[in-house]
């Protein structure tokens, strides 16, 4: 193919970044990948948040609030919140509770490190600050602020918000998988036992060997990497380091020589994306393939909901999500490469919204109808930082082109299900129909091992005796709900659930 020219570049550019007008948009549910802010580096004894990291976390929820919360009609021309926080445009989610928080309309997951809890906490202060306005119907309602005497309850540091935020740990919540699909995949420890390897630039590694070189007695000679380790297998740890440095400490900082952070962050990029970005070797990418089915999940849960659960979906994680769904998805091969093939800034964010023009045929109880999933359309934005000159902007998926920056719910679903992670169900979930007003047809089942010795009629392939009870092989998790069991993936990607005591699985 023949290379592009800057002039198309640049047109591009401009045609995959039009954000679009929002009077004939409605918003049902959105789906947020959010990075960590400001930490102090991995090679620390204990990685934790710093202030500026919570500050990074919060202003990014204020972002998301201006953008889903903050105005209830189109009648409000306050845009002064909106320029601060960086946003081009304002998509309110229908429904959704403006004030307070709602934990039946929410899901917000974390991995258990310490940084991403507290980066979590952070955001919500920013999504939803203090209020003294009464609590939702969820938590209690006027009801519970109430005393019997008449008095007025408010929450702590004037009226603080408390979120429910599942933490879910990569040893034994079988779901982190989710958030953080590559740590603990044998398949991909396997692979990186190998790294590098041939898909390596070899211009990484023997020219990045002598810069780093140049740099240790001035950087890195109170670091715990000896300078024999200072090289392109230690790119992501080495920049970390020296970020966090240049930023933090005033004796290092002035050290730095023009030009040197940058380099060192461009190669932390290209180490990570022969981790885990290369196509080639597809196991490099599972932190992706996970993210792209349980977003797939989650749109499909507000579905089946008509609208009314999953409206927004907080995933807080790390870089390799973002860094795998980049190459899946070909939006570091497309007109906005540059932006995709590095690393994302601490804040950064990813937003998947499921969407429709304004319906304004009205239920029996007046309210906006839910469409039908065939008028249903998803759009990706993405904001490489949480600093106010960084704008979010919508770009186009799966090389669909510059002039199509949204695709239709249906066929989001298919080259979702495309990258994501695969079952072991022939033809996976897009065997899975809908009914009326996007709801799945009833064709799911459920089954249930106990002792060891039964399954329910229902997904499920069958049963096998094991030393530790029974295993079936079942589809893509990212339509199951389980109770008890542990899963386990085999070679050949297929997903086993095994169990001894009873284990409940639900497919929806």
């Amino acid at each position: 193919m023949a290379p592009l020219s800057s002039s198309t570049v640049l047109v591009a550019t401009l045609l995959a970044t039009t954000t679009l007008a929002q009077s004939n948009v409605r918003v049902w549910s959105s789906v947020a990948w959010i990075l960590y802010g400001d930490r102090t580096p991995l090679l620390s004894d204990n990685p934790t948040l710093t202030p500026l990291g919570a500050q990074q976390l919060k202003a990014q929820g204020a972002a998301l609030r201006t953008r889903y919360l903050w105005k209830s009609s189109p009648d409000d021309d306050d845009d002064d919140d909106i320029d601060s926080n960086g946003l081009d445009d304002i998509a309110p989610i229908h429904g959704i509770e403006q004030y307070t928080i709602n934990n039946r309309q929410l899901r917000a997951m974390s991995t258990t490190d310490t940084y991403n809890i507290a980066s979590a906490m952070a955001f919500f202060q920013g999504l939803y600050p203090p209020t003294t306005i009464k609590p939702s119907n969820s938590t209690g309602g006027a009801i519970a602020a109430t005393l019997a005497d008449g008095t007025t309850m408010t929450y702590p540091l004037d009226g603080y918000q408390y979120p429910q935020i599942q933490t879910l740990s990569r040893l034994f919540n079988p779901d982190s998988i989710y958030l953080d699909g590559s740590s603990h995949c044998p398949s991909f420890l396997q692979s990186m036992a190998s790294f590098p390897s041939e898909e390596t630039p070899s211009s990484n590694l023997s020219t990045s060997s002598s810069f780093y070189a140049s740099l240790y007695p001035r950087i890195f000679n109170s670091s715990s990497l000896p300078l024999d380790q200072l090289d392109f297998l230690q790119a992501y740890n080495i920049y970390d380091y020296a970020a966090y440095h240049h930023l933090h400490n005033p004796l290092l900082s002035p050290l730095f020589a023009e030009g040197e952070l940058p380099r060192l962050r461009s190669l932390a990029s290209s180490e990570i994306r022969s981790r885990h970005g290369n196509l080639s070797l597809p196991i490099r990418t599972i932190a992706g393939r996970t993210l792209a089915s349980y977003t797939k999940s989650l749109l499909v849960d507000n579905i089946r909901s008509a609208g009314s659960t999953s409206k927004l979906n907080l995933l807080f994680s790390s870089f390799e999500p973002f860094v795998a769904f980049f190459a899946l998805s070909s939006l570091d091969a497309g007109a906005s490469r540059e932006l995709f093939r590095e690393l994302p800034y601490p804040g950064a964010v990813m937003l998947f919204e499921l969407f429709s023009t304004v319906n304004t045929t009205k239920g029996r109880d007046g309210e906006e109808e839910y469409p039908e999933v065939k008028d249903l359309k998803v759009r990706f934005l993405y904001r490489n930082s949480s600093a106010s000159e960084a704008r979010l902007r919508v770009y186009s998926l799966f090389e669909t082109g510059v002039n199509y920056p949204t695709l239709e719910f249906l066929d989001f679903e298919r080259k979702m299900g495309g990258v994501g992670v695969k079952g072991g169900r022939k033809g996976g979930d897009q065997d899975v129909e809908y009914g009326g007003r996007g709801q799945k047809k009833e064709r799911v089942g459920s089954w249930e091992l106990r002792n060891g010795k039964k399954v329910v009629e229902g997904v499920g392939e069958g049963v096998e005796e094991t030393g530790t009870g029974a295993r079936v092989e079942v589809p893509d998790r990212s339509h199951l709900r389980t109770v008890g069991g542990r899963w386990e993936e085999d070679d050949d990607d297929r997903l086993s659930l095994y169990g001894r005591e009873p284990v409940k699985v639900r497919e929806f």
